[in-house]
């Protein structure tokens, strides 16, 4: 399989399909943690119906897709669960995944205690996503974005109200001097 990025016009964001081998990094990374995280007495948080496996696939999956976006590495590492997802310079980024074409970027209540500086929403299902825009922090963890969808409060930002990844670019600008 080829790695393709693009645009595509009836869907917001540029589009990445991991590799075979990215395919079977994120695969590896995914089960390493779910395993180790078990082994350590971590409750796993998902969502749904699909698998434990598919949901780490499915997370890591997005934080691969995403970095491979900005050009970046992901947190490989499987010991300890890391404060951001990527890092692009000095700035920290939790990636959200979600699967529902039109979904929202979610961030439970407790995400605001540490919070990352950026919040970056990918869509699609393993092996290909698409980013269909971000927030910073003071956006992701405002009045406005205080909800209830069904299962108590949670932050939550509609794709058409986040700010296009191509902003990203200029990140890599500021407070470089810190890096």
């Amino acid at each position: 399989m080829t790695s393709t990025l693009r645009n595509k016009d009836e869907e917001r964001g540029p589009q990445i399909v991991l590799t075979d081998t990215e395919q079977a990094i994120v695969k590896h990374v995914a089960r390493t943690r779910y395993l180790k995280n078990r082994d350590r007495g971590v409750v796993d948080a998902k969502i749904g119906p699909q698998s434990n496996e598919q949901t780490d696939i499915e997370g890591f999956g997005a934080e691969m897709a995403a970095a491979k976006l900005l050009n970046c590495w992901p947190d490989f590492q499987t010991d300890d669960a890391p404060t951001a997802d990527l890092m692009l310079n000095d700035w920290s980024i939790d990636v959200k995944a979600t699967s529902y074409p039109h979904g929202k970027l979610l961030a439970r209540l407790s995400k605001s205690q540490e919070p990352c500086d950026i919040y970056l929403l990918m869509v699609g299902v393993f092996p290909e996503y698409r980013c269909p825009g971000f927030a910073y922090r003071k956006e992701m963890f405002s009045d406005e974005a205080m909800t209830d969808l069904g299962w108590g409060n949670t932050y939550a930002i509609e794709q058409e109200n986040l700010r296009p990844v191509e902003q990203l670019d200029v990140i890599r600008y500021l407070r470089r001097g810190n890096a």
